[in-house]
């Protein structure tokens, strides 16, 4: 990707009357576009690293039956103008409201839930178009209006409110009343309150991580003596299983608490390892027996005599501790608001 990314969807915005958000990166598409069509709501983005891509996000009233709405969408043959064919949909899944800090299975291309569609295009090589890119938003804009209908002015968080415009809320468009607007506000900066003020129990968490350790360490040591082999996903899932535990025992999350976090993490994946040694030394000579100085023998052994073999079971422990780390982070109880350009959203249609 070039060094010196410039706006490509001004013109777009333009002649949708929509928001521009110009990009401001040199290395990664901050470039956005965001607005009100045909009485929708969409946001067009470059999603990061993390989750790369093309991110088109449609959103709609809150629908009773999405099920009936994902079957409108796969049935729809006008799709077939998206980028192959808009196979993908037909794969489409219904959105559950939980948040995944960690994905045991591919990505959906087409995430659908009662108020929003979301489709994400991975492109390795050539970037798509703008021309491109607004004809296929069109295509989906049209498809949901034909079953469902649109805002209308009216706000989606109550039944009586009425919203001439749209408001960004956590960088997505939404119909809101200036009531709901203050409401969720004030609700945001009393929980951002409550939560500072509430006391970290550190020794609460620290307890509960170390059984959660334990746990995961035993696993590993399983799964190990079974397969003969090391996983990722394990490293991963011990990392997700002690941030759990965690945050049961201290309440209140800090910095201290994701370095806990992570420390234990890491320290579940080398008690797998001396376990995993014991139970290897075991079968090898059951005269010895299992005994865990004998596996933590052997675990410094190896890492003094072969530390090639210990490295990958290490890197992994390292990809578990930032899990860790990153569920363990704060968690986000008040709102951003952001008005859209004045101008621009005179001319949505």
């Amino acid at each position: 990707m070039s060094l010196f990314l410039k706006d490509q969807w001004q013109q777009w915005a333009r002649q949708w009357g929509a928001t521009h958000v110009p990009e401001k990166g040199w290395m990664h598409r901050t470039e956005r576009v965001l607005g009100m069509r045909k009485g929708l709501l969409f946001r067009v983005h470059w999603g990061r690293d993390e989750d790369p891509g093309l991110h088109v996000l449609i959103r709609f009233p809150s629908v009773e039956n999405v099920e009936r709405l994902r079957d409108s969408l796969v049935g729809d043959s006008s799709l077939d103008a998206l980028p192959a064919k808009g196979a993908p949909r037909r794969k489409m899944e219904l959105d559950s409201g939980k948040k995944q800090i960690v994905r045991w299975n591919a990505r959906p291309e087409f995430l659908l839930g009662p108020t929003s569609l979301v489709w994400r295009r991975r492109y390795a090589l050539k970037a798509p178009k703008p021309a491109q890119i607004q004809a296929w938003v069109d295509a989906l804009i049209e498809s949901i209006v034909r079953s469902t209908p649109g805002f209308r002015g009216r706000c989606e968080t109550c039944p009586a409110g009425q919203a001439q415009k749209f408001v960004v809320v956590d960088e997505q468009p939404m119909m809101m009343c200036t009531t709901c607007q203050q409401r969720l506000m004030i609700e945001g900066e009393m929980a951002e309150r409550a939560y500072e003020m509430t006391e970290a129990q550190h020794l609460n968490g620290v307890l509960l991580a170390s059984g959660a350790a334990i746990v995961g360490g035993v696993v590993w040591a399983g799964v190990g003596a079974l397969t003969h082999r090391v996983f990722a996903m394990a490293a991963i899932g011990i990392g997700a299983l002690v941030a759990w535990a965690y945050r049961r025992g201290a309440g209140r999350v800090d910095a201290v608490g994701r370095v806990i976090g992570a420390v234990l993490t890491v320290s579940s994946v080398a008690l797998g390892e001396v376990l995993f040694y014991s139970i290897w030394v075991a079968q090898q000579r059951p005269d010895i027996g299992f005994r865990f100085d004998t596996g933590w023998y052997a675990y410094m052994f190896t890492w003094a005599k072969s530390p090639g073999e210990e490295a990958m079971p290490m890197i992994f422990s390292l990809v578990g501790a930032w899990v860790a780390m990153k569920a363990l982070e704060k968690p986000k109880l008040a709102a951003k608001f952001e008005e859209p350009s004045e101008p621009e959203q005179r001319k949505a249609a």
